[in-house]
């Protein structure tokens, strides 16, 4: 094989093709490495993220004290543990009474985030009292005043600024005051009956707080006899109230951006693999195109199938090692770059680079893909010639479709095992996989039988078209190269404009929750001579689902959905909330004593249009026929209901009312006078939860930006390796024409309208896979499906031209050398 392999390896250096093939499994080895560390790296940070506004990775909560058992486990799985308790109470000075949120904190809160306080403070001392700008507005103190919080007195010593335990829901009141664990006791606010919610906040590592959710999960069933002998009252008030919640559920609103991100991601791993993969391929078609006359002349002078196939996998084992060593050192410093531009644009992500982490996970990954790959796309082409005759060999000038064919079965089938594999996706990568391979196949039939068409009609097209189904092919590869960029681009600007749905100009910034009835009229009016936008307000009552069809619910479903172990907000009106909509039954109310129901909650609970469903309120049973289904916005900063009962159904000054509505900034003078008005009412503001989102968002956008500016990167490879295919065809074609004694504009007009006419085909058919793609992406992400008129008309004109002036002045300096020098060349290559 020595003798053999010298000569194979000297040659092939002299020759273009080695050169782009060491590119391009370089770029395939650095690009997923680089890609998957980041990503995995982003979404640990995104995660942490969310965890600050939980203050911690998991929260266990409870209207009791937390058992002992539970922060023993906690302390089992190497989790930090801080007990937070949260009530309400009344602050008030000699002049000032205010209903506040009292949030009871210990010194290493939070574990997650941070709090920030004027003036700077580590911890809060027994007798100190923290309080948020709208404490300090309402009760009219400064600091080192004197506030009381029921039976105990509190010094002022800091204005809260920043708390990163930003959780939306009616439990957060506002305005929020801070005090220490140790002054709950002597503040004699907790008294029979107080409705307290105690926390544990727990924080550690990824794996180890996946251990305490399950086993939290296997150890809080439900005593099922219990629940099957009590009644529907006793149910309402003894039916348990532990809960454990994630960042995902903390934060509903912030959980399907980053879900996204997360789709967004994967989908960025699996072009890239894609992108790569096809630049191999193509580079290595390229490659052994330019080696089939050494190929035929070593089998002419007495060289084995085995010998040459020994020494061809020789030569591209050191290609590969080449290649793994500069992808190594490009990877690892791509990995860092890419993490430290991250930093710098999004100064609030938190990331640590490790390159031994980078060196021991994603690169042998990538290495062994790209390995793969390579063997996938080069050996059906070494076998095809090996299995030639050599008189053929040297005499062959295109490959049979055979051979591409198995090139391309073989090259695929290890894209999509390392697609899974790198990814860790099976569906997202078998839908767009799946979506991309039948796409190929039918675009290229009907591009074969456009050109094939056209070469039959014996128009002025047809002296362009003169392999309809090689021809098909590229133009197919190109237009998949070309796609797969833009797929990024197209679900950028859709998750962009998602998210600003999500968070439009004057999205509700404040609740306000328990209005007494008496209180609505005049609440209103006050809305509307500020000309403060808001949602209706809904009379809320406080109920729980207890029974369909006077038949209980089974005691295994109560243990699996939250929303029959809780207490629900019930209401009645006329007519839904803006964004729901109606999916099944009548659209409007008809009588009293019915109920329209949250699609997903009648799926899981198994409810039917027609059903009677009872409802355990203090005043007793409420009984209510379904009369329709309908899906709800959950994201939007909107009141929004499991149920919504037909009006009259329920008393309505059995409970309160319940809206939002939106203040300006400049306005915010006027709202402290609002809330002064209505002192027996709880305003909520939610304005910094709105703007940590926001910010949130805002890193995402930026880091999807980057992400699809390294895909691009990836993209533009493929293109070059489908443009060199065509050139090197075209080479010999040129030095015959000008052999011939063929002009030099005649030429370059012939080579710029042909390839030219290949690039608008091409720009179409990447349309074409673009929104494909696109679209499969955008059901996955639950994005809504439309069209991108904007790529159909940039595309197909872009491509056109990039690809006419390439073909005019790629090879326009064969023009200008004797065709006999410009054979030699192309024979020497």
């Amino acid at each position: 094989m020595n003798a053999l392999f010298h000569p194979l390896l000297k040659q092939s250096f002299k020759s273009s093709g080695v050169y782009l093939l060491i590119i391009a499994l370089t770029l395939a080895i650095s690009a997923t490495t680089a890609l998957k560390f980041s990503n995995e790296q982003i979404q640990n940070a995104v995660a942490l993220q969310a965890a600050e506004m939980l203050a911690g990775d998991l929260v266990l909560s409870d209207n009791e004290p937390i058992a002992q058992d539970w922060q023993d486990q906690a302390t089992a799985h190497q989790l930090q543990q801080s007990h937070v308790t949260v009530f309400s109470s009344m602050a008030h000075t000699q002049a000032q009474f205010v209903m506040v949120n009292v949030k009871a904190i210990e010194h290493n809160f939070p574990l997650r985030g941070e709090l920030r306080v004027s003036p700077a403070a580590d911890k809060i001392q027994s007798g100190e009292i923290w309080l948020s700008q709208r404490a300090m507005d309402l009760l009219h103190v400064k600091l080192g005043e004197t506030v009381n919080i029921a039976d105990a007195a509190f010094t002022v010593t800091a204005k809260i600024e920043h708390d990163s335990n930003q959780e939306l829901g009616f439990s957060v009141f506002s305005p929020t005051v801070i005090i220490s664990q140790a002054d709950v006791a002597r503040t004699h606010a907790i008294q029979v009956g107080s409705r307290i919610d105690y926390r544990l906040l727990l924080a550690g590592s990824a794996k180890d707080t996946q251990n305490f959710e399950q086993y939290f999960k296997t150890h809080t069933q439900q005593p099922a006899q219990a629940q099957q002998t009590a009644s529907p009252e006793q149910n309402f008030e003894e039916q348990s109230s532990l809960r454990l919640r994630n960042a995902s559920e903390g934060n509903t609103r912030l959980m399907r951006p980053i879900a996204n991100l997360d789709t967004f991601l994967q989908l960025a791993n699996i072009l890239t693999i894609l992108l790569c993969g096809i630049a191999i391929g193509l580079t290595s078609q390229r490659y052994v195109q330019q080696n089939q006359d050494h190929i035929a002349l070593l089998r002419c002078i007495g060289a084995s199938k085995r010998q040459i196939l020994a020494a061809y996998l020789a030569l591209l084992a050191l290609v590969l090692i080449i290649a793994m060593g500069i992808g190594s050192i490009l990877g690892v410093t791509l990995g860092y770059a890419l993490l430290q531009i991250m930093l710098q644009l999004i100064p609030h992500l938190e990331i640590q680079f490790s390159a031994m982490a980078m060196l021991l996970g994603p690169l042998p990954i990538a290495m062994l893909t790209s390995a793969v790959v390579l063997l996938g796309f080069v050996l059906p082409n070494l076998l095809q010639l090996l299995n030639t005759a050599p008189i053929r060999v040297i005499r062959q000038q295109d490959k049979s479709m055979r051979a591409w064919w198995w090139m391309l079965l073989t090259g695929t089938l290890s894209l999509i095992v390392f697609c899974v594999v790198l990814t860790e996706s099976l569906v997202l990568s078998t839908w767009v996989i799946g979506a991309i391979i039948a796409l190929c196949v039918l675009l290229y039939g009907v591009v074969w039988s456009l050109l094939k068409l056209l070469r039959h009609s014996k128009g002025r097209l047809a002296v362009y078209i003169r392999a309809p189904a090689v021809t098909a092919f590229q133009i197919t590869a190109l237009a998949l190269g070309l796609s797969l960029i833009t797929v990024l681009a197209v679900l950028r600007t859709d998750l962009l404009d998602r998210w600003q749905q999500q968070l439009p100009e004057g999205t509700p910034n404040q609740f306000v929750y328990g209005l007494p009835p008496f209180d609505m009229p005049e609440f209103q009016q006050q809305l509307t001579q500020q000309q403060w936008h808001s949602t209706p307000l809904y009379p809320n009552i406080r109920g729980r689902l207890v029974a369909k069809n006077d038949q209980p619910f089974a005691d295994a479903l109560i243990q699996q959905s939250n929303t029959l172990r809780r207490e629900l907000n019930l209401t009645q009106s006329d007519r839904y909330p803006a964004d729901n909509i109606i999916v099944n039954g009548q659209a409007n109310f008809s009588a009293v004593g019915q109920v329209s129901v949250e699609a997903d909650t009648a799926a899981e609970l198994g409810i039917q249009i027609g059903d009677r469903l009872s409802f355990s309120l203090p005043e007793g049973i409420l009984e209510a026929e379904v009369i329709n289904l309908r899906t709800v916005e959950w994201e939007s900063f909107s009141p929004n209901f499991f149920f919504i009962f037909s009006p009259h159904t329920m008393d309505e000054n059995a409970g309160s009312y319940l809206g939002s509505f939106y203040v300006p900034e400049a306005d915010k003078p006027k709202l402290i006078q609002l809330i002064q008005q209505f002192a027996n009412t709880v305003f909520i503001d939610v304005s910094l939860i709105l703007d940590e989102i926001k910010r949130i968002v805002n890193v995402l956008v930026q880091i999807i930006t980057i992400l699809a500016i390294l895909v691009s990167v990836s993209g533009l490879l493929v293109l070059i390796a489908c443009l060199n295919l065509l050139m090197d065809e075209r080479k010999r074609e040129v030095a015959l024409l000008r052999s011939f004694g063929s002009s030099k504009q005649k030429l370059k007009r012939m080579l710029s309208l042909e390839i030219g006419f290949m690039g608008f085909i091409a720009g179409i058919v990447a349309c074409l896979f673009a929104e494909v793609i696109s679209a499969v992406a955008s059901y996955r992400m639950d994005l809504m499906l439309q069209p991108h008129w904007e790529i159909w008309l940039i595309l197909p004109v872009f491509m056109t031209v990039l690809c006419a002036l390439i073909g005019r002045y790629r090879l326009s300096y064969l023009c200008d050398i004797p065709p006999l020098q410009s054979l030699r060349e192309m024979n020497q290559s």
